[in-house]
């Protein structure tokens, strides 16, 4: 696996796709780079921010898959998105609310997250 650093992160999350494989991908290398936990955790959310609204919902994904699999391995993960996930959902969810025609789309999507 590559080293891992911040801008190597920038470029894998920019690369980002909404295909399973790509998500699972790039979960498995955060994982493997568990002890940058914080730093993955804050350039992610700031790379949501700046996301194209199409791309909002895979970085979801991926903070679920995260946290959802490395858990066996510690609670790093969960303790790092825990101050952050709730202000994530809101921000996704701020650009259904502009937009009335994604508001279906988006939350049957943030259903599956959740559950």
């Amino acid at each position: 696996m590559s080293v891992f650093s911040e801008p190597a992160l920038e470029k894998k999350l920019s690369e980002l796709s909404n295909s399973q494989q790509s998500v699972q991908t790039l979960s498995l290398w955060l994982i493997h780079h568990r002890k940058h936990s914080k730093t993955i955790v804050k350039v992610w959310y700031n790379e949501l921010k700046k996301a194209q609204v199409s791309r909002k919902l895979t970085f979801l994904y991926l903070a679920n898959d995260v946290i959802q699999n490395s858990k066996r391995k510690g609670q790093e993960f969960t303790q790092d998105f825990s101050p952050v996930i709730v202000d994530a959902f809101k921000h996704v969810s701020s650009f259904c609310l502009l937009n009335t025609s994604n508001i279906t789309f988006f939350f049957g999507k943030y259903n599956r997250v959740l559950t």
